[in-house]
């Protein structure tokens, strides 16, 4: 509702333009930041969470509070010992589903494409192709019984459209996020894809991608000077939060959403943990790039 009538997030030159402006804002104000330092686990004591000890051994203390900005089953499923105490709570988070996996296919191209539709469509950021709701009915029920579905849901991002600086000088990029797919793979709506895992069918199901694309818009495969494919299986190897190669956190049907984010009474950022504190897509108010819930759970840890 806020992207209709706002408009997106979309930071100009890419974007990290968005990370590179928080992460100055913080180092301004004092913090640091470690890259590449992965946390093994969340430490607590009696009284509650004291802090993080990271994959090298390193501990870091805690003053007021720990902030996981990570999928709330990454956090009590392996950073956090096992507590019986809070085995509802535990429970409750293990059953938390994820939303559809989603590929990713990115191409560098010789110039925009050339849109059946009209050339209108070259100035928008976003192009939803979806042609109805029956069939997007269809592809979502073909992905949750594990198939390759036979005509996805694809949202086609034309950066370069309203942001040139993105490429070279005449040329272009265009991202497609496929979607909706299963995490695993249990065969294909259209028989014609063997492969079960999805190291091995990521580049034939990016073909048939581009086939559909290239009714929309004829002549895209000859544009195309690059690409790169990344699968559901991929997508989480690269963010372990994306679990099953979902990149929402957490399925956003309307019994984990809203004050059921991530799970019933625990929509306030707080845990069942003292000191232990959630933000980020699996919260309220989910996916996206307007960093909400870490501002509201700032706001609220201030005062």
């Amino acid at each position: 509702m806020a992207d209709q009538s706002f408009g997106l997030v979309i930071g100009v030159g890419g974007a990290d333009v968005i990370i590179r402006a928080m992460a100055s804002l913080i180092k301004a104000k004092g913090g640091e930041i470690r890259l590449k330092s992965s946390v093994a686990r969340i430490e607590s004591d009696a009284n509650g969470a004291a802090g993080v000890q990271l994959g090298d051994g390193t501990r870091i203390t805690a003053k007021k509070a720990v902030i996981a900005n990570v999928n709330p089953q990454i956090v009590f499923g392996r950073l956090l010992d096992r507590d019986p105490k809070r085995k509802a709570f535990d429970d409750k988070v293990a059953r938390i589903r994820p939303g559809p996996g989603t590929m990713m296919i990115h191409l560098a191209l010789e110039s925009p494409p050339d849109w059946l539709a009209g050339n209108e469509l070259k100035r928008f950021a976003y192009v939803h192709v979806a042609p109805d709701l029956a069939m997007m009915s269809r592809a979502f029920a073909e992905a949750a019984a594990g198939l390759l579905p036979a005509e996805p849901l694809l949202v086609v991002g034309q950066p370069t459209a309203i942001d040139p600086t993105r490429a070279p000088p005449d040329k272009h990029v265009l991202w497609v996020q496929v979607r909706v797919l299963p995490a695993r793979i249990a065969g294909d709506a259209l028989g014609r894809i063997p492969a079960t895992s999805w190291d091995e069918a990521k580049e034939p199901y990016a073909e048939r991608v581009l086939d559909i694309l290239e009714t929309y818009a004829r002549g895209l495969r000859a544009k195309i000077l690059g690409r790169s494919v990344w699968s559901p299986l991929d997508l989480e190897r690269e963010n372990p939060c994306l679990i099953g190669g979902d990149n929402l956190t957490g399925s956003h049907h309307l019994d984990q959403n809203f004050f059921f984010r991530p799970v019933a009474g625990y929509s306030r950022y707080a845990t069942p943990v003292p000191r232990l504190y959630l933000c980020g897509a699996g919260t309220w108010p989910g996916a996206g790039t307007g960093a909400a819930s870490g501002y509201m759970l700032a706001r609220m840890l201030a005062r």
